[in-house]
C-alpha cells in the first residue's frame, strides 16, 4: 500500500507543480499582452511626435524664408531710398525738359 500511497503522492506533487507552471505562463502571456499594448501606444506617440516635429520644421522654413524676405526688403528701402534721392533732381529735369511744350 505504500507504493500505491507513494505514488498517488507523487503525482499529486507532479499535477501541483504542473498547475503552478500553467499560472506562471499564464501570467507571461497576461504580461505579453500588456507589453504590446504598451508598445501600440508608445508608437501612437512616436507617430504623433513625427507629426508636430513635421509641423514644427515647415512653420519653422516658412518663419525662415519670411524673415529673409523681410530682410530683403528693408535692405532694398535702405539703398534704393538714398540713390532715388540723389537722382530725383535728374529725373525731375529729364521729365521737366521734354514735357510738350518746352520744345
Amino acid at each position: 500500500m505504500q507504493a500505491s500511497d507513494s505514488s498517488e503522492g507523487f503525482q499529486q506533487q507532479v499535477l501541483s507543480e504542473l498547475r503552478q507552471i500553467n499560472q506562471r505562463l499564464d501570467r507571461v502571456e497576461t504580461d505579453i499582452g500588456n507589453v504590446k499594448t504598451d508598445l501600440g501606444r508608445v508608437e501612437v506617440d512616436v507617430e504623433k511626435l513625427n507629426f508636430k516635429f513635421d509641423t514644427y520644421q515647415n512653420a519653422s522654413d516658412q518663419v525662415m524664408r519670411l524673415a529673409t524676405t523681410i530682410v530683403i526688403a528693408a535692405a532694398s528701402v535702405v539703398i534704393l531710398s538714398p540713390v532715388l534721392q540723389a537722382i530725383a533732381p535728374a529725373i525731375s529735369t529729364l521729365v521737366t525738359g521734354v514735357a510738350p511744350g518746352n520744345g
